[in-house]
């Protein structure tokens, strides 16, 4: 059943436009049919009473909780497009809270604040769409576009720093997340690599290097491959 975020409130919940005319004339929905809702962080059934204007109203809540129990954090340098949108969607999928960009030396795209807002409003839609797909609660926040010097602001319980100058030479990251379930972040490198010096920066901000296994990843892969391995030890 198709799930759609939502504002308001229980007594008037409004639709963004974009899902209105999905509802209508993507779906095809009819008087009487049902859909599933978020409103403030809570899902419900609810059932289509009117489409001129769209109106809907509650049936039940949704009592299935497809969230995380600790937050999750992806630090994704500036790449092209294509592969941002992709981490963006399967980032959402697998259940990240938060997307952060970052500026390195070798980053191959320069972005300024002012361009990375104008791609912005795509980005977020992309995370829409995908949190809708998988029936969770919450968008993924995307943040950025921030230099590794003020990554302390977004620092949690535990953060690691995938480096692959030490692929399969130092702890796997499976083996440092068995150890407890905490709010988790990590960062992985540009399709340049991280220089030495920033990697001491990240260490000295509280990150440690982690090992995504004997095998160097291109950064979308690492990102995607980080997060279903954090996402699956919080859920085992």
């Amino acid at each position: 059943m198709q799930r759609y975020f939502v504002s308001g409130s229980s007594e008037n919940i409004i639709f963004p436009e974009k899902d209105i005319f999905h509802i209508k004339k993507v779906m095809r929905n009819k008087v009487g049919d049902q859909i599933e809702i978020v409103l403030s962080d809570k899902a419900y059934l609810a059932t289509i009473d009117k489409l001129e204007p769209l109106h809907v109203y509650i049936n039940e809540p949704i009592l299935k909780e497809a969230e995380l129990e600790n937050d999750l954090t992806i630090f994704f340098p500036l790449t092209k497009s294509d592969k941002a949108e992709l981490v963006i969607q399967k980032a959402s999928e697998i259940g990240a809270s938060k997307v952060v960009f970052y500026r390195s030396k070798r980053c191959v795209i320069k972005l300024d604040q002012e361009s990375f807002n104008k791609k912005k409003e795509r980005y977020l839609a992309i995370a829409k769409e995908a949190s809708e797909q998988c029936h969770r609660l919450k968008i993924v926040d995307i943040c950025g576009v921030i230099n590794l010097q003020d990554i302390d602001n977004y620092l949690l319980d535990r953060n690691y720093v995938a480096y692959e100058l030490e692929a399969g030479n130092t702890s796997p990251l499976y083996e440092e997340l068995s150890k407890d379930n905490k709010s988790t972040s990590i960062i992985v490198g540009p399709e340049g690599g991280f220089e030495k010096e920033e990697i001491s920066l990240l260490v000295n901000k509280g990150f440690k290097v982690v090992s995504l296994g004997k095998r160097i990843l291109r950064c979308e892969t690492a990102a995607i491959y980080a997060l279903s391995v954090i996402s699956f030890m919080m859920e085992k």
